[in-house]
């Protein structure tokens, strides 16, 4: 605990008051003087209980590609029957957020971050500090790191079309397409699965989200391979992660091949989502 600024010169102008009482040996000057002097000794209690207890977590961070803007939010839980006054939340220097909240009150905040590299990144350290209740000083808590790690994807490159090479029964990247004249029956709805495939009049009735399959038709499988990019390692794991977005994007079935990794072809939004985990941890 500190002294603000404002604490400095009231501490100044006690001192001023207490050397003009022992000069002039004024009775109401010292009483004036140690009563001020009181009051802030009983604040530094205020100032601390203010901060007693207060819980600190991570809610939910979204995904994001390296060089764009990482958004999560910051839980603030008052578990005590008090309520708290000038409550700041100090993230990487940034004191602008204040608040107010009630006795068992949970306070939700909304934060953002750039991040610039791919891999695992760690959320910044957080402080909690308050100046309540005579804004003379100063109380913080020591600097959070919950151990919150997000995993940051790599920054895929300008599209350029697929290589050239590919695997399976195509010679060259199709779009993956069923024909929708064989009608093959029903299955329970699978998240990726698209919008036009579902049954909604099934949904109408109440029984639930279906999908149509259908038979037949073009269903080629791709292959990105390490050897299909060319420039750095960095160039090259952003061309990758632009095609395997791409072959998502389109519905078609794709499997990654990199030293040391290879996963066997798929088109669903889970063998998406551990294609750019590896790419980004590669």
């Amino acid at each position: 605990m500190l002294p603000t600024r404002h604490g400095i010169i009231f501490s100044i102008a006690l001192l001023a008051m207490l050397l003009i009482a022992v000069n002039y040996n004024n009775s109401l000057a010292y009483v004036m003087t140690f009563t001020l002097a009181s009051t802030v000794l009983v604040s530094m209690l205020y100032t601390h209980r203010n901060l007693e207890g207060l819980c600190l977590s991570y809610g939910t961070c979204s995904a994001v590609f390296a060089g764009n803007t990482l958004s999560y939010t910051l839980i603030l839980s008052n578990r005590s029957k008090r309520d708290r006054y000038d409550i700041g939340i100090d993230i990487k220097g940034d004191q602008s957020r204040r608040r107010d909240f009630s006795a068992s009150d949970i306070l939700s905040i909304e934060c953002s971050t750039r991040v610039r590299k791919r891999g695992w990144h760690s959320l910044p350290m957080v402080q909690v500090n308050t100046r309540y209740p005579l804004g003379l000083l100063f109380s913080w808590s020591k600097p959070t790191g919950l151990d919150r790690k997000t995993l940051v994807y790599p920054k895929p490159a300008e599209w350029q079309g697929f290589p050239s090479r590919v695997t399976g029964n195509s010679p060259k990247p199709v779009l993956r397409k069923n024909s929708h004249d064989d009608y093959s029956g029903l299955r329970k709805f699978r998240k990726g699965d698209p919008p036009q495939h579902i049954d909604w009049k099934a949904y109408a009735r109440g029984k639930g989200l279906y999908s149509k399959e259908f038979v037949g038709g073009e269903m080629p499988e791709m292959t990105f391979h390490w050897d299909d990019t060319h420039g750095d390692k960095e160039h090259r794991i952003s061309l990758l992660t632009r095609w395997v977005i791409e072959a998502g994007a389109q519905g078609i079935s794709f499997g990654l091949d990199l030293p040391g990794h290879k996963l066997f072809p798929s088109n669903d939004e889970r063998h998406l989502t551990e294609c750019l985990k590896v790419l980004a941890l590669f």
